[in-house]
């Protein structure tokens, strides 16, 4: 990486302290030097701990005074930012390598790229689905944590919606990648627009990918770079519950926003299959344990 570019990293975070600071350990113990500052912007109900701030003084910590949502609080990092690249880095994800300075040279040679996605992968070293298709009606029944995945992994429905099964470490472009992991060009950004923050939390990352496929710009997953370790943290029933609403909430904002009729019967589906999906599963994070 040429020493007059740079790089910030951005953690959005909700209270989820003992994965936030194992996150930060695995920055500040694999990329060194450091190509740009560490940004933290809490949600929750709770500051980050003295002992954190203490241990990484270097890290710019920031005390949201009530839950923004995430689109929201990233386009706060996004806006603070001075660098010439972002990295958006979800608290629950752990660094197996030095990865920045490979996906910041691979983007200053490829600069119609607006987002680079590299591998993401389980704690156990299986490959997550982090780089996927545009969502259809489909994907409610093929989507990437779904009984009929899991049940036919390698049908053809779920390989369009799931595109990390590429072979090898070569680059290749995708509709969008997950913001769990995503290094974005902040000149993109400027020229496309940040986060859509009607969307609270979820599927924010899709449509943002799919605005900057619209101006032009190349989405792009990258098995090379990386891996990075991501598993999500365990988290109350009540934040379970809220999840699992903003989930199905903002995929069928999603389908609607690009729906060219918003009553189609794609729209009506769209709607229906969402509810129906969201009351099959309640019953589950109801009951399930804390």
């Amino acid at each position: 990486m040429g020493s007059s570019v740079t790089c910030d990293i951005g953690i959005v975070s909700y209270g989820s302290f003992h994965l936030l600071e194992k996150c930060l350990e695995s920055i500040f113990g694999m990329e060194k030097p450091l190509p740009g500052r560490v940004m933290v912007f809490e949600n929750g109900p709770e500051d980050v701990p003295s002992s954190i701030k203490r241990n990484f003084q270097q890290v710019l910590f920031h005390k949201n005074q009530t839950n923004l949502g995430f689109s929201k609080a990233c386009n706060q990092i996004l806006k603070t930012s001075k660098a010439d690249y972002v990295c958006l880095l979800n608290p629950d994800t752990r660094l197996r390598r030095p990865f920045l300075s490979d996906a910041v040279d691979w983007l200053e040679e490829h600069r119609d790229v607006a987002v680079l996605g590299p591998k993401i992968v389980d704690p156990d070293g299986a490959v997550q689905g982090s780089a996927r298709g545009f969502p259809g009606i489909a994907t409610a029944f093929f989507g990437r944590t779904t009984f009929l995945t899991r049940l036919l992994p390698d049908n053809p429905v779920t390989r369009k919606n799931i595109q990390t099964h590429v072979s090898g470490s070569a680059p290749v472009e995708v509709d969008w990648v997950s913001g769990a992991c995503m290094v974005v060009r902040m000149a993109a950004v400027n020229h496309v627009g940040y986060l859509d923050e009607k969307f609270f939390m979820y599927w924010e990352d899709c449509d943002w990918c799919t605005r900057f496929w619209q101006k032009g710009w190349k989405v792009v997953y990258h098995p090379g770079i990386g891996p990075i370790e991501h598993k999500a943290g365990s988290t109350s029933q009540s934040v379970r519950l809220k999840s699992l609403y903003w989930f199905h909430k903002s995929a069928v904002r999603l389908y609607c926003k690009y729906d060219n009729s918003p009553l189609s019967i794609g729209s009506v589906i769209a709607v229906a299959g969402g509810a129906i999906r969201f009351m099959i599963l309640l019953p589950k994070a109801v009951f399930s344990r804390s």
